[in-house]
C-alpha cells in the first residue's frame, strides 16, 4: 500500500529521514513536505510515534493541480459507506484548499457518499504540493499537543537549553530504537531524549557525570511513569560490558563548567566517543547532537557517518545531528 506522510516544516531533512527510519519503505514521489512510501502494511502504533510529520494518508490517488484533474481522481476513488469529510491543505502556491475541498466533496456527493463535516467517520485529505495533488484517506492525525504537554518546563525538574519533546522523539526515531531494545543516552541531562523512547516502548539507561541531573532525569521519568535505569557516572568511563546496548542517542555537552571538568569539549568527545563505540553492539546506531561539527573524532573512535542533520534553534545555536553507525 502507498502511504503519503504530510510532514512538518520545522526542517527540510529531518522529518523525511524520521519517516524512513520508522516505516522503511520504497519512495514513491517526494515533494516539498510530502513523502509518499510504499510499504507493505500500515502499522498505527508506529504512525503515532512520528513526531514531525501531520498526518499518515492512505494514497487513493496522485494527480496534476487542476480542478478537473482533481475532481476525476475523485470520481475514481472507492470507498466504504460511510459518513465522509474532506479536508485539503496547501504547501506553498496552488489552488485554494477550500475550492479542492468543494470539488472532491461534490464527486463524492454525486457518487452518492454521505458528506458529514461534523461527524465523519472517514476524513479524505488531500495535499497540494508543487504541482501535483495527493489524496487519500486519513489513517493518523499526529497530535502534536502530547509533545506540548512534556515540554521542559512542565516537567518537574527543568534546566535550560535542553532539547524539545518533538526533536528529541524525532531522534529516537532516528536512531532506529525499537521496543524491547536498549537505548543508552550517556549525557542524559534531564531525561528529555529517554522519556521520549520510554513512551514508545524502548528499553532505557541513562547516565550523567552531574548527580543533581540524574535526579532531576529520575523525577521527570517518575512524573510520566516511565521506568528505566539512571546512574551518575562519566560518559568517559560507562559502566557497561562491550556491545551490550542497542541503540545510542545524546546531545553532546558544550560549555565552560563541562571543558573544566574534562580538560577541554574535544577532549570529552573524544573519550567518551571511544566509550560509545566499545559499549554499543555490532552494527549498532548512535545519534550524537553538537552545537559544532565532529566528523574526524567519529572517524577516529571507529563510527561510519550515515546522514547528517542541521536544526536550528536560535540565532548562536544550530545544533549539528549526526547519525553514525558502528
Amino acid at each position: 500500500m502507498k502511504l503519503a506522510f504530510e510532514l512538518s516544516g520545522e526542517s527540510t531533512s529531518i522529518p523525511r529521514a524520521e519517516v524512513r527510519a520508522v516505516f522503511r519503505g520504497t519512495v514513491v514521489r517526494e515533494l516539498d513536505r510530502v513523502l509518499v512510501l510504499d510499504v507493505p502494511a500500515y502499522d498505527p502504533v508506529l504512525g503515532e510515534r512520528l513526531a514531525m510529520s501531520h498526518a499518515v494518508i492512505e494514497v487513493h490517488d496522485i494527480c496534476a493541480q487542476n480542478l478537473a484533474a482533481i475532481y476525476h481522481a475523485a470520481r475514481d476513488m472507492e470507498l466504504p459507506d460511510v459518513r465522509i469529510a474532506v479536508r485539503a491543505k496547501r504547501i506553498g502556491n496552488g489552488l485554494r484548499s477550500t475550492d479542492v475541498e468543494t470539488v472532491i466533496g461534490k464527486a463524492l456527493y454525486e457518487r452518492g457518499y454521505h458528506i458529514d463535516l461534523t461527524r465523519p467517520e472517514l476524513t479524505i485529505r488531500a495535499l497540494l504540493s508543487g504541482h501535483s495533488c495527493v489524496m487519500g484517506s486519513v489513517l493518523t492525525l499526529v497530535n502534536r499537543a502530547h509533545f506540548a504537554s512534556r515540554s521542559p518546563r512542565v516537567r518537574p525538574f527543568f534546566y535550560p537549553g535542553v532539547l524539545l519533546p518533538r526533536m528529541a522523539r524525532a531522534v529516537v526515531n532516528l536512531a532506529g530504537a525499537q521496543p524491547h531494545t536498549l537505548l543508552l543516552d550517556p549525557f542524559c541531562g534531564t531525561g528529555g531524549i529517554l522519556l521520549e523512547a520510554g513512551l514508545v516502548g524502548v528499553g532505557i539507561v541513562g547516565s550523567d557525570a552531574d548527580t543533581r541531573m540524574v535526579h532531576g532525569a529520575k523525577r521527570n521519568l517518575e512524573y510520566y511513569d516511565v521506568a528505566g535505569e539512571l546512574t551518575v557516572q562519566d560518559a568517559r568511563q560507562l559502566g557497561f560490558r562491550d556491545q551490550s546496548i542497542d541503540t545510542i542517542a545524546t546531545d553532546l555537552p558544550y560549555g565552560r563548567s563541562v571543558s573544566i571538568r574534562a580538560g577541554s569539549i574535544r577532549q570529552l568527545r573524544e573519550e567518551a566517543l571511544d566509550e560509545m563505540f566499545r559499549v554499543l553492539r555490532a552494527r549498532g546506531r548512535a545519534v550524537l547532537l553538537s552545537h559544532v561539527a565532529f566528523d574526524d573524532e567519529l572517524e577516529r573512535a571507529g563510527f561510519r557517518l550515515e546522514a547528517r542533520h542541521r536544526h536550528y534553534v536560535h540565532k548562536s545555536l544550530t545544533r549539528e545531528i549526526v547519525v553514525a553507525r558502528k
